[in-house]
């Protein structure tokens, strides 16, 4: 499926309409049912599903497609009109989200072969993702809130947590990298970088592993590059492991 998100924005009362594209490159024919359903990010980053309609930030009762089933044939692409309905009444500020998921239904032959126990069928689901964003918002910040060391009776795993707040009022979409440096020695340790992704007046909490046996004074920093932005968010703490 490409892509993966859609971003609409439009005016109260306007009807936007954009195209996903799903592809088939098997040599059977699929059939999806498509389903909405709401999701809201933890802190930890986990996703969690709700009932379309039942988050504060859904848009789910907005979004529609020509059909509630599609079929894409074997080798071919298939392309979906996602159609969204801004409401007359819609807020000037609040980014909304939902989710649209395509699950895979079983055929025939799939049927005929469980119910004579002859292998295993396995059936999928894809989710798209749909955000509205109004369009006068177009503040990117995000705020490094706390950095720590996560307390753990297990030595060897070790971690930092950095809490970020989402303070603009656009969907934030960006890197966060953790280095250390030995103080005495001055050697560096770079991490590998974490990709998130925020709404507006969110918290997210992201934790780095740390090297096992690491000993000594480090000085850490937590750099935050956001999409489609030159603007950093650098956060400095010191460390004695």
């Amino acid at each position: 499926m490409s892509p993966t998100r859609l971003f609409f924005t439009g005016n109260p009362g306007e009807k936007v309409t954009k195209t996903v594209t799903l592809q088939n490159s098997s040599d059977k024919d699929y059939v999806f049912n498509l389903n909405y359903k709401d999701w809201v990010r933890e802190e930890d980053g986990n996703k969690v599903y709700l009932e379309a309609g039942s988050s504060k930030t859904s848009n789910a009762s907005w979004v529609s497609t020509l059909e509630n089933t599609v079929t894409v044939p074997a080798k071919s692409t298939k392309e979906i009109a996602v159609n969204m309905q801004i409401p007359a009444n819609v807020s000037n500020s609040a980014v909304t989200n939902s989710m649209l998921f395509f699950t895979q239904l079983p055929q025939q032959a799939d049927k005929t072969r469980i119910q004579n126990g002859i292998g295993i069928i396995t059936l999928f689901e894809v989710g798209l993702h749909i955000f509205y964003t109004p369009p006068g918002n177009h503040v990117k910040s995000l705020d490094i809130t706390n950095i720590s060391e996560v307390s753990t009776e297990n030595t060897a795993n070790r971690k930092v947590a950095v809490s970020i707040h989402n303070d603009g009022n656009t969907i934030n979409d960006a890197t966060v990298a953790f280095e250390l440096t030995d103080k005495d020695s001055g050697k560096e340790i770079k991490l590998p970088a974490i990709s998130i992704s925020m709404l507006p007046d969110t918290n997210q909490v992201v934790r780095f592993s740390l090297p096992e046996k690491i000993l000594g004074n480090f000085l850490g920093v937590v750099i935050i590059k956001m999409a489609e932005s030159n603007d950093l968010r650098v956060g400095e703490k010191n460390f004695k492991f």
